[in-house]
Parts: C-alpha cells; sequence; structure tokens
C-alpha cells in the first residue's frame, strides 16, 4: 500500500528542526568559547568587504620607521635625519654636524657616543695607565731640562733608507733624539726600529700608515696606534707609551680613545717642502729656544745631511740634546692632552720658585709631515 506523500512531510519537518536546533547549539558555544558573543572580529568583516586591515604602527617590523629599511631614516644605522644613537628612542630628523654617514661609529649611529669625546660603547676605552717613563735610561737621561738648556729632536714616518746614516751621527755627537715610528715602516725595518732604542734614543708611535686621525671613527683610531704599537714592539723594544697623531690632527674623539699623551713641536722646518740641507739647518737654529720640540723626518736624504750642522750650531750655544721624556721630566702628561714644548717654570709671588701649573696648548698647529 503505497503511503500518501502528505503523510511523509511531518517527519520531514521534525528532522530538519532537530537540525536546526543542534547548529544553534553549536554555535552558541563556539560563541561563547570564543568570547565574541556570536559577533564578527574587525579583521574578518574587512577581509569580508574586501579591504585589508591597516597595520599596526610598531617599531619591529622590517619596514617600521625604526627598522634599517625604514623609509624615514628614523633609527637607520646610516646617520639619516632622525637617527638616534644607541638609545633607539626617535631623533628630531636632523643630523649631527662633522657626521660621516655610513661610518659605523659617526654621530647618530647605532655606536655613537651619546657625550661628545665619549667613545662609543663597541669600543673599549684603554685602561694603561697611558705614558710611563722608559724602564732603561736614555742617553742624557740625567738632564734636568728645568735648569738645563734642552732641546729635543724627532724625526717622523720613518725608518728609512737613511736612518741608519742618522743613528751614527746621534750616537757619535752624544745626541739622542725621539723616532715617531709608522708601524708599517717598523715591520720593513725591524733592525733599524730596534737599533734607534739601543742606541739611547726614544721611539715613540705615529700610527700605523699616517691616516688623519680625526677623520676616522673611534675604532679605527685605536686600531692606527695599536697596530704600530705591535710592529714596534715585534722589533724587541718595549710598547710606546708617546703618540705623535699624523699631521697633528686631533679631535674629541681621537683625545678620548687614544690612551697616550700627544707630543706635538714648536719648531717645524719644512723639510719635506724644502730638501736643502742648509735651509733645514738655518730653520731649526734660528727657531731654537730652551724646551722646544723640533720635528723633522729621516725619510729624507737631505734631512740627515742637515743634522751634523744643527748639531754643532746648537752645541756651541750651549744646548744639550734630549730625548721627548728627558725633556719633560717632572711634568705630568696626560692622556689625550697635546704638549708642544717643555711648559716654563715661573717664580710665584711668594718667591719660592714654585714651577707654573702645567701650560697646555688646546689649539692644534697643522702641518704636513
Amino acid at each position: 500500500m503505497i503511503r500518501p506523500r502528505v503523510s511523509r512531510f511531518p517527519a520531514r519537518k521534525q528532522a530538519l528542526a532537530a537540525v536546526a536546533v543542534l547548529g544553534a547549539v553549536g554555535v552558541a558555544a563556539t560563541a561563547c568559547a570564543s568570547g565574541s558573543s556570536g559577533t564578527r572580529s574587525a579583521s574578518a568583516s574587512a577581509t569580508t568587504s574586501g579591504t585589508r586591515p591597516s597595520p599596526s604602527r610598531t617599531s619591529t617590523g622590517p619596514d617600521s620607521p625604526s627598522s634599517p629599511n625604514g623609509q624615514n631614516g628614523q633609527g637607520s644605522p646610516n646617520g639619516s635625519a632622525g637617527s638616534t644613537g644607541s638609545s633607539g628612542n626617535t631623533g628630531t630628523g636632523t643630523t649631527p654636524p662633522n657626521s660621516s654617514n655610513g661610518s659605523p661609529d659617526s654621530p647618530g649611529s647605532p655606536n655613537s657616543p651619546t657625550t661628545p669625546g665619549a667613545p662609543p660603547s663597541n669600543v673599549t676605552t684603554p685602561t694603561a695607565p697611558g705614558y710611563q717613563p722608559p724602564a732603561v735610561p736614555r742617553t742624557n737621561s740625567h738632564v734636568d731640562c728645568s735648569v738645563a738648556k734642552c732641546i729635543a729632536l724627532t724625526f717622523d714616518d720613518g725608518p728609512g733608507p737613511d736612518t741608519g746614516r742618522l743613528l751614527d751621527l746621534l750616537k757619535a755627537q752624544n745626541a739622542p733624539a725621539t723616532f715617531f715610528v709608522l708601524g708599517n715602516q717598523a715591520v720593513k725595518y725591524p733592525d733599524l726600529v730596534h737599533r734607534e732604542y739601543a742606541e739611547g734614543n726614544e721611539v715613540g708611535n705615529h700610527t700605523w700608515d699616517h691616516k688623519d686621525l680625526s677623520k676616522l671613527s673611534a675604532a679605527a683610531v685605536q686600531d692606527e696606534i695599536n697596530r704600530a704599537a705591535d710592529a714596534i714592539a715585534a722589533a724587541g723594544i718595549p710598547r710606546p707609551t708617546l703618540v705623535r697623531p699624523p699631521y697633528g690632527a686631533v679631535n674629541d674623539t681621537v683625545r678620548a680613545v687614544a690612551g697616550f699623551p700627544f707630543i706635538m713641536w714648536r719648531v717645524d722646518p719644512e723639510d719635506w717642502k724644502y730638501p736643502d740641507p742648509a735651509r733645514v739647518a738655518d730653520q731649526i737654529v734660528s727657531h731654537a729656544k730652551p724646551g722646544r720640540i723640533v720635528i723633522s723626518h729621516d725619510i729624507h736624504k737631505t734631512t740627515v745631511d742637515a743634522v751634523p750642522a744643527v748639531i754643532q750650531r746648537l752645541k756651541q750655544q750651549g744646548y744639550t740634546f734630549v730625548t721627548v721624556s728627558t725633556l719633560m721630566k717632572g711634568v705630568e702628561l696626560r692622556n689625550g692632552q697635546s704638549y708642544f714644548n717643555r711648559p716654563p717654570a715661573a717664580t710665584t709671588g711668594n718667591g719660592q720658585g714654585r714651577p707654573r701649573r702645567r701650560l697646555i696648548e688646546t689649539s692644534t698647529r697643522i702641518s704636513y709631515l
């Protein structure tokens, strides 16, 4: 017997109703679990409407303002506008003057100092005490240059092919000098470096390869000085504790991280410019005064040719030749300070002859070396 079609409708309605009830219960349970009360999230609504949700303005994404790829340069490592140094905070949008964009230690970079002259966080300030008198007495080290008529001859940029002949002259005349040696030259002529010290002269540091330190990062300044010191020590002599910066050029960074006193000069015959032995000798003798430091270069044959006349004429005037350390004996040399000559002594109002406080010149005289 065929059942009427109408008789099946109630069953279907009941089944559909049951399914609807179960579905409603599931939706309600899901909504309760997510805490959304059955509402759709803003992101889902945006996706449904065909628009992308706007990204949050955080500083951690690869294209955020503080990331290396940020378009406005804030916090970027290239010293661009708005860079902030090591703090990571947003800057003012200006680049400090004299910054070298692209340098890892230029102002405004992640490694830059927060105050002028302060070493960057990735550079270790030397802990060595800096200048110390030579452990082994140098020639004429007994001389008291606060009383005697002293002068210090210094020679830069060597050793060179004529340094050996110069050493012969100095030894024969009992006239010690101070040699500010380049590290790359010390590697070429280690025997001459050793001989300079062994014969009673003083050996100082003139950096590795004569770069202008005032144009370098703090780390590069230390590298120039340390590499030269290593090369000089490799010649079998003590590490130098006096530094002469090439061109006499220093700035706050160099003063902060060099770790040694700077020995400048007061007499410059410009022997690099005028290769004339007679002129070189005349310039040195005519500008000589007690306590002064003379600069010249043992890499020039004409300079070495001038030395016999210089020694003879100055000895006739009563001068004693000493190393820089002997010249400065009794003077407190401070790291990062520049010294052009021995500070003169003065008599105070009480007549007791107390020495004047250190005379330190802050201006830099630039000269091609």
